[in-house]
């Protein structure tokens, strides 16, 4: 992260704001929730609202160390493959993100594979990434949280690192993403001297406040075989329904497994 991208960011930020509150409120309604305050398991929420629009979401460890979480649109099923290789807290944003873009789609004719490797590549990539921020650090409590370590870490050595550090354990989100939304809503507004912190300095000053540090690491996730069984079951409940045909639940077969053989690390 350079200091020029986190102006272009804050800048963004600043003048969407009401766009991406208004995202985030249509994004609650639609999942039937009245705020994001408390929630920290989002994908067990939102799966059943996934299902609706016809995705289905699986975690793989994926061969692919950059890629956080990725869309495939098939013919008949879709799916959102999140990258159980990385870890959890950069899975979670790349969840957030994804979301943005399954239910606010830019695009009706999408790709068969919508992969970013770069969140801030354009508009409707930094709109995801704002998102993403948002649903995961919500406004009121992150503020409320921001407070609360502020006193407990004042007049210590590296106040705002652990500060930062302690949110990022408290909403399950990356440190870099953490970072900027303590500058998006004003809680910090000194130089900025971690946009190049190394995970090592993150993992220690987690072990100094005894974090869990588990969420620094990989839980390498695989539902491929019950992905292709869940897929089987269902599809022959639609055969029986004459919702499909023989040939569109091979064709869903075909494209789950080519999907898994082609993105799985290889063990």
């Amino acid at each position: 992260m350079t200091i020029e991208r986190l102006r272009a960011i804050l800048g963004y930020s600043k003048s969407h704001s009401k766009d991406i509150s208004e995202d985030i409120a249509n994004f609650c309604n639609q999942i039937g929730v009245s705020n994001l305050d408390g929630i920290r398991n989002l994908l067990q929420i939102v799966r059943p609202y996934l299902l609706q629009r016809k995705y289905l979401t699986i975690q793989l460890p994926l061969h692919d160390d950059e890629i956080g979480a990725f869309v495939y649109k098939g013919d008949s099923l879709s799916y959102l493959v999140i990258n159980t290789s990385m870890p959890v807290l950069n899975t979670n944003f790349a969840l957030c993100h994804e979301l943005y873009h399954i239910f606010f789609p830019a695009d009706e004719a999408l790709n068969k594979a919508r992969i970013d490797l770069d969140y801030y590549s354009n508009g409707n990539e930094m709109r995801a990434n704002e998102f993403a921020g948002n649903l995961l650090m919500p406004e009121i409590e992150f503020k409320q949280m921001f407070s609360k370590l502020k006193a407990i870490h004042e007049n210590k050595s590296k106040t705002e690192l652990k500060i930062i550090v302690s949110l990022m354990n408290y909403f399950k989100a990356p440190f870099m993403a953490v970072y900027i939304r303590c500058y998006e809503l004003g809680l910090l507004s000194s130089t900025p001297q971690y946009l190049d912190i190394e995970p090592e300095t993150i993992k220690n000053e987690f072990e100094e406040l005894w974090l869990d540090t588990t969420d620094l690491h990989a839980l390498k996730i695989d539902n491929s075989e019950y992905l292709i069984k869940h897929v089987e079951d269902k599809g022959r409940e639609y055969l029986e329904k004459e919702y499909i045909n023989e040939r569109t639940l091979k064709k869903a077969l075909e494209n789950i497994k080519i999907l898994i053989s082609k993105v799985k690390a290889r063990k």
